[in-house]
């Protein structure tokens, strides 16, 4: 999960409301793990789970744009420390005070991998993580490096570390696009997104060929409390889908210089449309056929995706789509979606728990669907404008 620019000043028309929308994704896929499992096997609806990878391009293009942008104008490049301040405020104080409410308030946190007990029984292996070791990893977001932590906790807070790994690449990549650019512009802006492609391709394909002899369930490759699992959630087998993000700013920075001049605006979007839905059918096949590389396209498509979106802004022009993909409600469940994915899942753990009825039927998915939602985006409220705002205001 990627949480939204920090400043409103990076705030592009048309992407709050994907956000949302992926949000919803995710809630959706997992009400479904859990109480209609069937419906995963035979819908395949997991493939929602992708929403993970746009939020992951939408990252890299977000945070790779004012780099972009910058040393197009010839101005410095980003002050590295604020940088960093930036993303501890806008990650940290809402997570860990929603753990810290999860753990020690609800008893709600998995201290074992859910893996080993079975998703569909959200509420086993949960409760209150007490050892200190075990503890620090969950207060420093790096339970997802250690095997006997792997998806303990908030099991989705996963992809926050995965997260944070681009985080600590950006000020790397932003550095030689600014060694590159005086002489050789296009090269310094494509090079760092590019080396980020080649590490997410090696790490696929060492993950694919170290999986494939591991002897283990394809669930526990995966998710399970082994180092396959680990090197499968890592920033270094995502590291291509933030790459194609970046990609998306480079191209939209051009787009703002008055690149492809003799091209309309409506061919460019058919073009950036083409490009995601072409995408999408592949990486549906692929998700069924070879899953391991289905974030890889689907991340080509987060990027025609945005771009369809964007490129009229970047002429100065309106976008209708724009307008229509940031419909109100969706804006608001993007705008506060680091706390509505962080509570879903103790949501669904404690709904379980309390033994309230949710039909394995399609509609007793889209009702638990609502449920969980509805109290997610209540709590998520709640967070957002009492810990992430004020957090995200607050300078030193």
């Amino acid at each position: 999960m990627t949480a939204p620019p920090t400043q409103r000043k990076a705030w592009i028309a048309g992407l709050e409301g994907p956000r949302g929308f992926g949000a919803l994704c995710v809630v959706l896929g997992h009400v479904a793990v859990v109480f209609a499992p069937w419906i995963v096997a035979d819908a395949r609806i997991d493939y929602l789970g992708q929403a993970l990878t746009f939020f992951f391009v939408l990252s890299g293009f977000l945070l790779y744009l004012p780099y972009v942008t910058r040393a197009d104008n010839g101005r410095g490049k980003p002050v590295a420390s604020t940088y960093f301040a930036s993303r501890v405020r806008r990650v940290f104080p809402a997570y860990l005070v929603i753990f810290c409410i999860v753990n020690f308030g609800l008893g709600a946190a998995y201290t074992v991998n859910p893996v080993m007990t079975g998703w569909e029984r959200a509420d086993d292996g949960t409760g209150t993580i007490t050892e200190p070791a075990r503890l620090l990893t969950h207060l420093t977001l790096t339970q997802s490096l250690f095997p006997e932590t792997l998806q303990t906790g908030i099991n989705p807070a996963w992809s926050l570390t995965t997260e944070w790994g681009f985080y600590l690449v950006l000020p790397v990549a932003g550095w030689l696009l600014f060694a590159l650019r005086g002489t050789r512009p296009i090269v310094a802006a494509i090079l760092p997104p590019g080396i980020l492609l080649v590490v997410g391709w090696a790490g696929n394909a060492a993950v694919s060929l170290l999986q494939s002899s591991s002897g283990l369930p394809v669930q526990q490759q995966n998710w399970g409390p082994n180092w396959y699992a680990i090197l499968a959630r890592s920033f270094f087998a995502f590291a291509d889908t933030f790459a194609w993000g970046m990609i998306a700013a480079v191209l939209y920075a051009a787009i703002l210089r008055g690149a492809f001049p003799g091209v309309s605006t409506a061919r460019l979007q058919l073009a950036f449309g083409t490009l995601c839905m072409s995408a999408v059918a592949v990486s549906m096949v692929l998700f069924l056929h070879a899953p391991r590389w289905t974030a890889s396209v689907f991340a080509v498509a987060s990027l025609g995706f945005i771009l369809t979106i964007v490129s009229p802004l970047g002429r100065g022009e309106q976008s209708r789509l724009a307008v229509i993909t940031d419909w109100l409600p969706f804006r608001y469940i993007g705008t506060i979606s680091l706390s509505v994915y962080l509570w879903h899942y103790p949501v669904i753990i404690v709904t379980a728990r309390l033994d309230v009825p949710i039909p394995a039927t399609v509609f007793g998915l889209l009702w638990g669907t609502a449920l969980i939602l509805g109290v997610s985006v209540l709590l998520g409220t709640i967070t957002y404008y009492t810990i992430e705002r004020p957090a995200m205001r607050w300078r030193a």
